[in-house]
């Protein structure tokens, strides 16, 4: 039986002489010399097609629940490690993006798809965690450790059906799948978010590097392999292979039983109360009352169970500062005015979400005495320059002629010129830029930031969410000179977790502090959440919060 492949968007698939053989990716005048000699011992593992159903909204790739990934293994010349080679093709309204990981390299293609599009057509490489599709290598990897499973219980766990014998537990990058082994057929893997469907294939694919041209914006250090060879176990080879193993060969751990539980959809733990949503730095013209939309935000009406009402504050963040008197009291008005139960100057039971500057107000706010937060309240911080931000110092810079970078590389930052006064309100602590009341304010603010704050997010890499930004936070967290790389392209790690205890936040959506690798814009909930990694799940951490 002959496997059927589409010519998909694009992407360029070919038939080769043999044709049991596929090239998929790079352009028809391309050559294999990326997998020359590297497929020794390899005949006897199918290549594999990988299909995605997704099962949150906030989850989905390019705006689709479905799509699939071409998987082609490269193993080591003892067969012991093994390497897969990916190729995937998906489009939006805007564009055909192919994702290519050749030898450990990962590429991204985008070819606009409207006539004058605002974008050229690109290849550019970039670290395996920057792409956004699922880490195909994440998941061989954790086949490698599967569990036999005598039972599955829970509300997921019930309905599944599999052959006894043929269930098995295994944890992608710390997210629990159940995996029932189809033959030689494949394999299904059940998961809370997500399902994978995976085939073997009976046409051999070969995946090709796309070409490089050299006016595409490439760094070296972009373009070398991070995704390496992993050691196959026999259970391993198992399940990528549909081959049967004794079970001596195996060495599989003792059954368990699985407990497999549905949290898809978060549940309010505490209270519901009203919410009010404050945004940052950049908004040109206020509204007297609070709205009940602003697209500022992205679409986390859906996902907020702790939320009994959803207003957002419209502020001028562009002419007045943050440590402004009558800013600091039109951010008390707005937040007041939500809760029945809030007095004349004390906030009560209602629920505050900030991002950026919006928490450098409200902290500002109450460390001035402007007004007062109850006990009763929850402020929830996301992504706040508690020390400023080196953007608002290297804005400065550039607008008085001082950047060394060349001009093409500042042209966004040349837009900004002359600076306002509210970027100015969050020049870095300290810097040339700063000046003593300022220091002192960011003194006041972080101490009421410490005592009030319930739960914060933060990022240490601007990695980013899959989005037409992007690319642009990938800019701007290289050629800004930020103190340290550990930043979301725009707010350092170290100034948003600035007066907390650091110890507190983890890598995962279920920590009250929350440290990503989002960038900026991705926390202001634009782009939902990512595929199978915990440091870029911004909307499930807000919905699983309070």
């Amino acid at each position: 039986m002959w496997t059927l492949l589409l010519v998909l968007s694009g992407g360029y698939v070919a038939f080769l002489q043999d044709p049991r053989i596929m090239q998929v990716g790079g352009t028809q005048t391309e050559t294999f010399d990326a997998l020359s000699g590297d497929s020794v011992g390899t005949s006897d593992w199918p290549s594999l097609l990988f299909h995605f159903t997704v099962k949150r909204n906030s989850m989905h790739l390019y705006g689709r629940s479905e799509f699939s990934m071409y998987a082609s293994p490269v193993a080591s010349a003892d067969t012991t490690s093994i390497l897969f080679d990916v190729f995937a093709t998906i489009d939006d309204p805007t564009a055909v993006y192919n994702y290519t990981l050749v030898n450990g390299v990962s590429y991204l293609q985008q070819n606009p798809l409207v006539a004058g599009s605002s974008f050229s057509p690109s290849v550019r490489c970039l670290r395996s965690d920057f792409s956004g599709f699922p880490p195909i290598s994440s998941i061989l990897d954790a086949l490698n450790g599967a569990l036999p499973v005598t039972e599955l219980s829970g509300s997921m766990g019930s309905t599944i059906k599999c052959e006894a014998g043929s269930i098995f537990k295994v944890s992608v990058d710390d997210f629990d799948f159940a995996l029932c082994a189809l033959k030689d057929v494949g394999f299904k893997m059940y998961g809370v978010d997500m399902d994978i469907e995976v085939e073997y294939l009976d046409t051999r694919v070969h995946i090709v590097a796309p070409v490089i041209q050299a006016d595409d914006d490439n760094d070296d250090d972009e373009c070398e392999a991070d995704v390496l060879l992993s050691v196959v176990t026999p259970i391993g080879k198992s399940l990528l292979t549909g081959t049967m193993v004794s079970k001596d060969k195996r060495k599989l751990a003792p059954a368990i039983a699985f407990p497999f539980d549905d949290d898809v959809a978060c549940t309010c733990k505490s209270k519901r109360r009203p919410c009010i949503f404050f945004h940052g730095l950049g908004v040109k013209k206020g509204s007297p009352m609070n709205l009940d939309s602003l697209p500022y935000w992205g679409p986390i009406a859906d996902h907020a169970p702790c939320c009994s009402s959803m207003k957002y504050a419209h502020l001028n963040t562009v002419n007045h500062s943050w440590v402004q008197a009558s800013q600091q009291q039109a951010v008390c008005d707005r937040a007041l005015a939500v809760s029945n139960s809030s007095t004349k100057s004390t906030i009560r039971d209602t629920i505050i979400v900030t991002h950026s500057m919006g928490g450098l107000l409200i902290g500002g706010a109450i460390a001035s005495g402007s007004c007062k937060l109850d006990p009763s309240s929850t402020w929830v911080s996301i992504a706040a320059p508690m020390s400023g931000s080196m953007g608002s110092d290297f804005a400065q810079d550039v607008c008085n002629g001082e950047s060394n970078i060349f001009m093409e590389k500042i042209a966004e930052f040349r837009q900004q010129c002359p600076v306002n006064v509210a970027t100015k309100s969050v020049a870095y602590e300290n810097g040339e830029h700063s000046f003593p009341k300022l220091n002192k304010a960011y003194k006041s603010v972080q101490q009421a930031y410490r005592k009030h704050v319930s739960a914060a997010m933060c990022s240490n890499s601007y990695s980013g969410l899959l989005s037409t930004y992007q690319a642009r936070f990938w800019f701007i967290g290289q050629f800004v000179p930020h103190k340290s790389k550990e930043n979301d392209g725009t707010v350092e790690y170290a100034s948003c977790t600035k007066g907390l205890d650091e110890s507190k936040f983890e890598s995962n959506y279920r920590s009250r502090f929350y440290r990503t690798k989002l960038n900026h814009f991705d926390m202001q909930f634009q782009s939902g959440d990512g595929l199978l990694n915990k440091a870029k799940m911004p909307v499930k951490w807000f919905e699983c919060l309070l």
